[in-house]
């Protein structure tokens, strides 16, 4: 019965320790757990969530971006998202996510597959590495990774590898 007691006790402290370390974020019909140390702030008809520091060298905060119709009707150079492209919403250069002072430069496909984005979703997975100025070889670069769900309007954008999101977004739970 000690025993009995003992493990009772440890499974409701391990529970009640894992719900705390994390909380809800919803957007487009779908709640995903992260981090509670994480920051969401609305970005333009979306999420930011950033994940890490903001440094001055860099174009944005460690983040993510949770994007909904809009993010994709503008996705590539003011036109809608197109999957054999990266995202670049804006006409024109762009700044180099972990460096400002370089422009990004050409971006090349690293891989495409299907990945689960909660119960009963797939997402189109690309990663694309894009070098932060195409007219010189060996220079800063960074991986976009990209998770497209065509029917629930959503695409979630991450320039820093964010440890474990693709696992994040596999448990996404659908309202």
């Amino acid at each position: 019965m000690i025993l009995t007691l003992a493990l009772s006790a440890s499974l409701a402290l391990t529970g009640s320790t894992a719900q705390a370390t994390t909380k809800p974020v919803t957007f487009q019909g779908f709640t995903i757990q992260v981090p509670l140390q994480w920051h969401v702030k609305k970005e333009g008809g979306g999420l930011r969530v950033i994940t890490g520091a903001c440094s001055p060298q860099a174009a944005e905060c460690q983040s993510f971006l949770l994007g909904g119709p809009g993010h994709i009707k503008y996705a590539s150079e003011g036109n809608p998202y197109r999957t054999d492209q990266p995202y670049h919403p804006s006409s024109g250069v762009t700044q180099c996510v972990p460096m400002k002072k370089y422009s990004s430069g050409q971006a090349n496909r690293v891989k495409t597959s299907k990945a689960a984005f909660g119960t009963g979703q797939q997402a189109l997975f690309t990663e694309w590495k894009v070098s932060c100025d195409g007219s010189k070889l060996n220079v800063a670069s960074y991986t976009q990774s990209l998770w497209y769900v065509k029917a629930k309007k959503v695409l979630v954008v991450d320039h820093w590898k964010t440890p474990g999101l693709g696992a994040i977004l596999a448990k996404a739970v659908w309202g």
